[in-house]
């Protein structure tokens, strides 16, 4: 009886051990069958990569001065308002000096420069004094100049001749192209920022000093090199990128980014032209999973 029972408990051990395995093969069966994802690939391709940054300026003219008096006293005429075209040396406003017991004659505000009448600054009856602007007068033929505030972190990136694109919602169909021609190489203190001059042709006289626009300055540029937009790319360093054969099978592969544009980084190893790369729907694969592929031009 002793040697029945050890006999029945070795058989009941044995059946419990191909019952586990069984099943263990069954679920590791079960587990290749992964669902295979569907994501968006891009054929890689060579293209021009460009980083750019948008600033909010003034147009000013090609020489523009705040114009003050030489008196204190009440304004009490504006020859050339707002607008107006004047010469060297034209009056500008009268201003009298009404100090009690003294009998003064009204005297003129000159034009240091040639140029338009921007904006008055005082109104009939109004004082005025020697420290304070009165008007404000630019002087502009074929250009206008825009200046613009930027930060010390793309300072360094900004060269003479760089192409920007100017935009003022005052003017339909408001976009006109400048030419960077200054660059401040000293920061202000307060705001931490730097000042870009950027020339623009103005031949129509469309702009006119004192207008606000935005401005779209190109920073660094590359042509005809390996690029990705950067949904392909992963967050975490931009040091890898899912590659998909002709079997549709992902494959983790390592690069090295270069210029990260504004829509675009350039590939300096790692892929070449033709290969596909996944965009979206990259985070849900893992090395080696077969995925289902839909082209994006």
């Amino acid at each position: 009886m002793k040697h029945l029972f050890s006999k029945i408990l070795i058989l009941s051990i044995s059946l419990f051990l191909i019952i586990s395995t069984t099943n263990c093969g069954g679920r590791e069966k079960k587990d290749d069958k992964r669902i295979a994802h569907t994501v968006a690939v891009i054929t890689v391709e060579q293209k021009t990569v460009s980083r750019s940054v948008d600033l909010f300026g003034l147009v000013y003219g090609e020489q523009q001065v705040m114009v003050t008096p030489k008196i204190m006293g009440k304004v009490v005429r504006i020859v050339n308002p707002e607008g107006s075209k004047v010469n060297e040396g034209d009056t500008i406003l009268y201003i009298l000096n009404d100090m009690p017991g003294m009998d003064y004659q009204p005297g003129p505000v000159l034009a240091p420069i040639a140029g338009t009448v921007g904006k008055i600054y005082v109104d009939i009856g109004q004082t005025a004094a020697p420290t304070m602007p009165v008007a404000l007068l630019a002087s502009f033929s074929e250009n206008v100049k825009v200046k613009a505030p930027i930060s010390d972190l793309d300072l360094s990136y900004v060269k003479r001749g760089a192409v920007a694109m100017i935009s003022v919602s005052a003017i339909p169909n408001g976009d006109f192209e400048g030419k960077v021609t200054g660059i401040s190489s000293v920061l202000d203190p307060v705001s931490g920022s730097a000042t870009v001059e950027i020339t623009i042709p103005n031949s129509d006289k469309r702009l006119i000093p004192g207008m606000a626009c935005s401005i779209n300055l190109l920073l660094e540029r590359k042509t005809d090199v390996v690029a990705l937009p950067l949904v392909a790319l992963f967050t975490d360093g931009f040091s890898k990128v899912l590659v998909v054969d002709d079997e549709n099978i992902a494959h983790a592969r390592q690069i090295s980014v270069g210029l990260v544009g504004n829509e675009l980084a350039e590939i300096k190893f790692g892929l070449s032209p033709g290969e596909r790369v996944i965009t979206i729907g990259k985070e849900r694969v893992s090395d080696g999973d077969k995925v289902t592929v839909i082209e994006v031009k």
